[in-house]
């Protein structure tokens, strides 16, 4: 399976991963940023570097660019709640971090080979643990909270056993569950949030989807606009109608309208 494959499946999977991964990406961009700025001031200001310090300054020259700008391509993505899949973005953030790298490793060289091997060894080892704790943690996900939002930010609700029911009820993929639905307009687009909501809700018969309640509050904007309660005769039909490509194109529209989201699974009555 391809990166980009890869990336669509578990987005549609979760949506809220985008949000998570810009999250990270930009926590990422920026330390290097940090690190390159400050390792590079002493190395600018000899006249004559030596040739691990002349590596260092053109290989923080190459990053420092380009990690700004993915920096900026992250907040455009965050708007938006979409990952930029484009082979340019993918080479670019790369060459970046590589470079970033690159350079932290031969400064530290520079000082100490001892350093430099130190840090190599360092990493290796962080790469090891980050790895083992995100595959736990993932795993761990499919006996959290299932959560489908929009704008990409994780709804609380009961915990949900894997592919099943809420806590304590009976599970799988073809077991009957009742959702809850939370959203918040934009501010003076109640109206049109209400108009967005009856397209994507007359999809729902096509796979079964029964909604069961809809009501409108008027509380104001701290609260959420409408609360709506599904009838899901199946996660499989849930998630063919998550991936409609009618509700797929009406996106810009959601993005437009659509302040927040929280979709929950409830107990069943």
């Amino acid at each position: 399976m391809r990166e980009d494959e890869y990336v669509e499946q578990e987005l549609r999977r979760e949506p809220g991963l985008a949000d998570e991964w810009l999250r990270q990406n930009n926590l990422m961009y920026g330390a290097l940023v940090g690190i390159c700025i400050v390792l590079v001031q002493p190395l600018v200001t000899v006249a004559a570097p030596s040739s691990l310090g002349l590596a260092s300054i053109i290989l923080f020259a190459i990053a420092i660019p380009l990690l700004a700008a993915l920096i900026m391509l992250n907040w455009q993505e965050h708007y938006r709640h979409r990952l930029a899949r484009s082979r340019t973005v993918t080479v670019a953030r790369s060459l970046a971090m590589g470079a970033a790298f690159a350079g932290v490793v031969t400064t530290f060289w520079e000082i100490s080979w001892i350093a430099g091997v130190g840090l190599l060894v360092s990493a290796f080892v962080a790469l090891f643990v980050h790895g083992a704790g995100y595959a736990g943690v993932e795993g761990m996900l499919n006996w959290q909270n299932w959560s489908w939002r929009p704008e990409g930010r994780l709804a609380s609700g009961p915990p949900v056993a894997a592919g099943g029911e809420a806590s304590g009820q009976p599970g799988g993929d073809d077991a009957p569950f009742t959702l809850c639905c939370l959203l918040w307009a934009r501010p003076g687009l109640e109206d049109d949030l209400v108009a967005y909501e009856d397209r994507v809700l007359a999809l729902l018969p096509d796979y079964g989807v029964e909604v069961t309640e809809r009501v409108r509050s008027d509380r104001g904007p701290e609260h959420p606009l409408e609360i709506q309660l599904y009838r899901v005769p199946s996660q499989v039909l849930l998630d063919a109608y998550l991936a409609d490509p009618r509700r797929l194109e009406l996106a810009a529209e959601r993005d437009r309208v659509v302040a927040r989201t929280e979709l929950f699974r409830v107990p069943r009555p």
